[in-house]
């Protein structure tokens, strides 16, 4: 991986980005060597995936340069190059383990969209975000669905037209992220969640990612209703359900 840089012990991996030089803004290459990761992660021995990124800042969003090289190709040039980084999008956003994502300074367009992909965002109090692409005459295209998922179609029209840059107290209150913390408190904020997610039972974490997905933007009807109810039912029969529910009336800690 040139890119990229993962490292990992059994229970928490780390993953992060790894161009500095340019902000760790995301081009083909780097975009592959994600998903390559991805893959690779999601059938390993870890239980959380936390995502930062090397250097002054998270990520700049796409590298203009590269973007203007491949406009400059075939029509279907373009297009798998645009594809490979609504892929990545996807594949984060379904991967089964909790994904934490740790943000600081410059956090912007496709940088947005890693953080909204994930399920949590810690963001340094020196981080700044945005969605400049109208700037340079493009739209937030692949990430709008994660974006507005986090902040809303209100917060969305504001941001996405005017491109304006804003921080973490910001942030914080739109939705887009859910703790600020100092900025040399970042990694071990996020590894102090990690080691709470930890003592939660994997398969439930899984469970949990795919009911969010799956109810959290479809009408409340007695069919949902119904389909909720024979969700938790089939999942307390699980092993690790009856161990759960086990250790809690023993009074002791569950062995997942």
């Amino acid at each position: 991986m040139e890119f990229i840089t993962v490292t990992h012990n059994e229970t928490i991996a780390t993953l992060a980005l790894n161009r500095p030089d340019k902000r760790n803004a995301m081009h083909g290459l780097m975009i592959r060597e994600l998903r390559e990761a991805l893959k690779t992660l999601s059938e390993d021995t870890s239980r959380v995936l936390i995502i930062q990124g090397n250097g002054e800042n998270f990520c700049a969003g796409g590298d203009i340069a590269w973007m203007q090289k491949i406009a400059m190709g075939t029509e279907n040039e373009n297009y798998q190059d645009a594809q490979e980084l609504a892929d990545l999008l996807y594949e984060l956003y379904s991967f089964p383990k909790p994904v934490i994502v740790l943000a600081h300074g410059a956090v912007l367009g496709g940088g947005m969209g890693l953080l909204t992909a994930a399920d949590i965002a810690i963001a340094a109090k020196d981080a700044v975000f945005g969605l400049p692409e109208v700037k340079v005459g493009l739209v937030p295209a692949m990430i709008s669905p994660y974006v507005m998922t986090a902040i809303g179609e209100r917060m969305a029209h504001y941001y996405f037209l005017t491109g304006e840059r804003f921080g973490a107290e910001e942030a914080l209150r739109i939705g887009l992220v859910q703790q600020t913390v100092e900025k040399d408190t970042l990694m071990s904020k996020g590894v102090m969640l990690a080691e709470m997610l930890l003592q939660n039972s994997p398969a439930a974490l899984r469970s949990a990612k795919q009911l969010i997905r799956a109810a959290g933007r479809q009408k409340i009807t007695p069919e949902l209703a119904q389909h909720t109810a024979e969700y938790l039912a089939e999942l307390r029969q699980t092993p690790e359900a009856q161990e759960g529910l086990r250790a809690f009336l023993e009074k002791r800690n569950a062995k997942w």
